[in-house]
């Protein structure tokens, strides 16, 4: 891993430990703000938690601010920015309103010793959660800060923000509470939720699915009728599952035989014969977090919703047909009730014919149906012994990426 990749790594950790955390700075830092607050200005002051931020702080913008920094140690500052509109509404409760129109850059001495008072008083009041060892400055260097970020309002007016800012390795004493059960499965077990199922997989050649058919029956080789697998947020997880019995359809091997034999396909060339994986899933399945529960702690489930879905048939990422769910003998399989056929390329005649001009088509007495135009047929090529018929296939091979090492 490299510096920058370790460096955005350090960043996503910090992140998420300000997620988990964040409970913690509200009860240290707000509570702290606001009770320091109300001590120093005699009055009880409308101040609201915003949020948390790593470095830049877009809450920072739109605003001048009075900066004053406290030392903690050697290389650490306590920094507390302060909006002008808070430092005039404090001015104005502490000394009391003036005529004259404020600006923070031209504050007196007194009121500018006033508020840097007041972010002392904030900081002695929370300063024992802070570690003031000095550390090593490669450390430091590679710290990030912390801002969190309050906003006070005076009588449901806009008046400002303040934000304090301290780095991120003199925190050591975050600690997260521990939290009690509000709720229980049992509160939330016929609530619902989407996920994908997968039945199985088979290997099955190019020109089988080139000559895939509605009604056709698909097994899946690799499934068992007594187990399933679930998949979600990315997890896959294999669960036991009673069967329907009324999917099972019981075929003989007489019955089997004769099947394969009309149903197959003989390879036309070497690409014809090349065997890819066909996946089945039922799509979007919805199961309540009681049956999800029933999956995680092992025990065998019976999913009448499931049956019910449509199954789809996917060939890398491509769906190539749909269909519903049998059993047959101990395997699943799906029989094919929509195949989803390639897009081809428009061919040379038929853009000619797009193309001719609208005149033309305006002279004819008689409004000519879609199905009744003519189409000039394409001059004969020469077919190559392997050439596959026009006509023959649904599927080009463009449509998969095919990897075998067996080429």
């Amino acid at each position: 891993m490299t510096t920058i990749e370790k460096e955005k790594a350090s960043n996503i950790e910090l992140k998420r430990n300000l997620v988990k955390y964040c409970p913690w700075f509200y009860s240290t830092f707000y509570k702290s703000l606001k009770k320091s607050t109300k001590e120093f200005f005699q009055k009880d002051i409308d101040i609201r938690f915003m949020g948390i931020s790593i470095d830049e702080n877009i809450l920072f913008y739109g605003d001048e601010y009075f900066v004053n920094n406290i030392a903690i140690n050697k290389n650490a500052n306590f920094q507390m920015k302060i909006s002008s509109g808070v430092i005039e509404y404090f001015l104005d409760t502490a000394l009391g309103s003036s005529e004259k129109k404020f600006e923070l850059n031209a504050l007196t001495d007194i009121e500018a010793m006033l508020i840097k008072a007041y972010s002392l008083h904030i900081y002695k009041n929370i300063e024992e959660i802070f570690d003031k060892t000095e550390i090593n400055k490669k450390i430091v260097q590679k710290s990030k800060n912390i801002n969190i970020t309050f906003y006070i309002r005076e009588e449901e007016e806009h008046t400002g923000k303040i934000i304090i800012s301290v780095p991120d390795y003199v925190l050591h004493n975050i600690s997260v509470a521990d939290k009690k059960e509000t709720f229980t499965i049992n509160d939330f077990k016929k609530t619902y939720v989407n996920t994908k199922i997968r039945l199985g997989k088979s290997k099955i050649a190019l020109n089988e699915i080139k000559a895939i058919e509605d009604g056709d029956i698909i097994v899946l080789e690799e499934s068992n009728i007594s187990k399933m697998a679930i998949i979600l947020d990315g997890k896959e997880i294999n669960f036991k599952i009673n069967p329907n019995p009324s999917l099972i359809i019981s075929v003989n091997n007489n019955g089997g035989n004769e099947m394969e034999e009309e149903t197959s396909v003989k390879p036309q060339n070497m690409w014809d014969s090349i065997l890819v994986d066909i996946v089945a899933e039922f799509d979007n399945v919805k199961l309540t977090l009681g049956e999800l529960k029933q999956i995680s702690e092992g025990l065998v489930i019976d999913v009448g919703s499931v049956y019910d879905n449509k199954i789809k048939l996917r060939v890398e990422n491509q769906i190539i047909a749909t269909g519903e769910l049998v059993i047959l003998n101990d395997r699943y399989a799906v029989r094919i009730d929509s195949v989803k056929k390639a897009k081809e390329a428009p061919k040379a005649n038929q853009i000619q014919e797009k193309a001719t001009p609208v005149k033309e088509a305006q002279s004819v007495k008689k409004p000519i149906k879609p199905q009744a135009q003519t189409q000039v047929k394409p001059k004969a090529q020469t077919a190559t012994p392997n050439s596959p018929k026009e006509g023959d296939e649904n599927f080009d091979y463009s449509d998969f990426e095919i990897e075998d090492e067996s080429i």
